[in-house]
């Protein structure tokens, strides 16, 4: 056996020499369609709205109780009116109230997890450039800009429908707080 000729035995093993990566890059994530967005803010919209039912209901036992002590001529004493006034101002403080505290929940919720109520339920995630939920002071934010933006008289709509047309599906929201909204 001399050096020059190659020597038996078990020989390198498979794929030895050849170059392997780690398997494959994992899949990109997939930008969340306009539908699915859409169906999150009105699920969101809806809790929110759901956290005013006990403000309702006060208000609308006030104005029962008043009408119930009206006369034949229609007319409610000073007290009644008093009384239906004070409920009424105790109604719209909890409206506001129950609907506030929903509406900082799901922020939080944006915050720690990318997804509100609604976003999970339509499986979504907004997050930041490095895949990471934005945190309560940035969700926070980014809600309030998307709310101001969308609150724009007459192009209002056009801007919150500006995913639409976009490459990388971002709302001008986005782009300011450098998110995008995935497929979760």
């Amino acid at each position: 056996m001399s050096y020059n000729e190659p020597q038996g035995g078990y020989g390198a093993p498979p794929g030895w020499g050849a170059t392997q990566g780690y398997g494959t890059p994992p899949p990109q994530p997939v930008y969340a369609g306009m539908g699915k967005r859409l169906l999150a803010v009105i699920i969101d919209g809806i809790l929110v709205s759901l956290g005013g039912i006990p403000g309702w209901i006060v208000i609308i036992i006030s104005a029962v109780g008043a009408a119930s002590t009206a006369d034949s001529r229609g007319n409610i004493s000073n007290d009644a009116a008093g009384a239906m006034m004070g409920g009424m101002i105790l109604g719209y403080c909890l409206l506001f109230a129950g609907s506030l505290i929903v509406g900082i929940f799901n922020i939080y919720l944006l915050g720690r997890d990318g997804s509100t109520l609604g976003k999970r339920w339509m499986k979504i995630k907004v997050l930041d450039p490095a895949g990471q939920p934005l945190g309560f002071g940035k969700a926070f934010v980014r809600e309030l800009v998307k709310g101001l933006v969308g609150g724009i008289p007459c192009i209002g709509w056009v801007l919150l429908l500006w995913p639409l047309w976009d490459k990388e599906k971002q709302g001008l929201w986005d782009k300011l707080f450098s998110t995008h909204v995935y497929d979760a």
